[in-house]
């Protein structure tokens, strides 16, 4: 959602009966802008809102195209405060499969530690009885060696769980109506500047709104694995020439998890995740305006398979 653009789209989130006061506006307009001022985006976005049972977390997004083959960088930023936003941690995929257990609310403290992983060290390695030879022999050793010393284990706070979902969610739900973007002779994604909007019969089609984000059906792209790190390969200079080189909506699973609606006037479309309870993309008919927008607990129904 565009940072100037959020009293006018925010009608979009009043469909699933959330909204922002006219405190929260004010205060996120200006940390916003004050954000936008301190770190420099090719474009800053308002990301949406998980609900805390204490206090809510605001996320802004900031992407980065110049210099990035083929998809913008994305970084994300929360503030639990409304003043001073700050970037979430990277991910820690040790905690990952634990971190998908959580069914909690989340507190709106960014500090409170959710697995205590340096108590528990501290438990598993307590000595019995120390041998003064063998501890000078071992400070003998350690000086002689070249071993690298592991950094001591971070607890997994609040924040970093936050960082997950909030990832998580832009990796499944993040949309955009097919055309609105298009690659360059240089292979950076750029907004299309001819794209004039869908028309209604086309908006109210799941088949003509994609992924954000690079693409991973192996219709789309090319994986090549070195060094552990992906490169997302759309190199096929026929790719400059049609918009349609991302993730179809239509591919992911379970099938059912998406949800178009249209108003009365059938010019205002919006997208919802039924995987992701708060997610919802707009688009406005014949414009070039579109967007996306989280506004939740940030809990998946993992039993949407079973109820669809």
């Amino acid at each position: 959602m565009e940072i100037y653009h959020i009293p006018e789209d925010i009608r979009f989130v009043n469909q699933i009966g959330q909204t922002l006061s006219q405190e929260e506006k004010l205060k996120l307009e200006i940390s916003l802008v004050k954000l936008s001022q301190t770190v420099k985006f090719d474009q800053l976005l308002f990301w949406g809102r998980i609900e805390g049972t204490v206090s809510n977390y605001y996320i802004a997004i900031g992407l980065t195209f110049k210099g990035n083959f083929e998809f913008p960088h994305k970084t994300f930023f929360y503030t639990a405060n409304l003043i001073t936003f700050q970037e979430l941690p990277p991910l820690n995929p040790e905690y990952q499969e634990q971190v998908e257990t959580f069914r909690a609310l989340f507190t709106g403290q960014p500090d409170k530690i959710l697995i205590n992983v340096q108590e528990e060290g501290q438990d598993q390695q307590q000595p019995a009885d120390p041998d003064p030879d063998q501890a000078q022999q071992q400070q003998k050793n350690d000086d002689d060696s070249d071993v690298e010393v592991k950094p001591p284990p971070k607890n997994f706070l609040e924040v970093d769980r936050l960082s997950y979902i909030v990832q998580a969610i832009e990796f499944d739900c993040a949309i955009v109506p097919v055309g609105a973007f298009r690659l360059t002779p240089t292979h950076e994604l750029r907004y299309n500047d001819s794209f004039q909007g869908l028309n209604q019969q086309q908006a109210r089609d799941l088949n003509n709104f994609q992924h954000y984000r690079a693409p991973t059906d192996q219709d789309k792209k090319e994986l090549i694995c070195n060094f552990h790190e992906i490169i997302f390969k759309i190199a096929r200079d026929d790719a400059l020439f049609h918009y349609n080189f991302l993730d179809p909506l239509s591919i992911d699973e379970p099938k059912g998890q998406w949800n178009i609606q249209s108003d009365s006037s059938k010019n205002y479309i919006t997208v919802r995740n039924l995987q992701w309870p708060g997610f919802i993309g707009y688009h406005i008919a014949n414009t070039p305006a579109f967007g996306y927008v989280y506004f939740g607990d940030g809990i998946k129904n993992i039993d949407l398979g079973f109820q669809l």
